[in-house]
């Protein structure tokens, strides 16, 4: 029950922030970089969620995490689909923990 309240309570935060623009009319007014910075902050958010766990979830393998992260970071750079930077990440980590 209490993962399944964290779930709702890290989707709720991540979700108010994408909703405001189109509840308040006043946002369309500010200037663009805020704007912009309110697009970004779920993605920030997630990643300040999901980077500590890569590191820390395969122990001494850290370096594994690591390198599924720089994979994605990188696709993502080169505007790569979200399924491909998935993917990539998934395949980087897996090769990084077998060898």
């Amino acid at each position: 029950m209490r993962v399944v309240i964290m779930i709702a309570v890290c989707s709720l935060a991540t979700m108010v922030p994408r909703m405001v623009p189109y509840f308040l009319p006043f946002v369309s007014r500010l200037p663009k970089r805020i704007r912009k910075a309110m697009m970004l902050l779920p993605l920030s958010s997630l990643g300040a969620l999901i980077f500590p766990l890569a590191l820390t979830d395969f122990n001494e393998q850290w370096i594994g995490g690591l390198c599924g992260v720089a994979a994605a970071f990188i696709t993502a750079y080169l505007k790569g689909p979200m399924i491909l930077s998935i993917v990539i990440s998934l395949i980087a980590t897996a090769v990084v923990l077998i060898i």
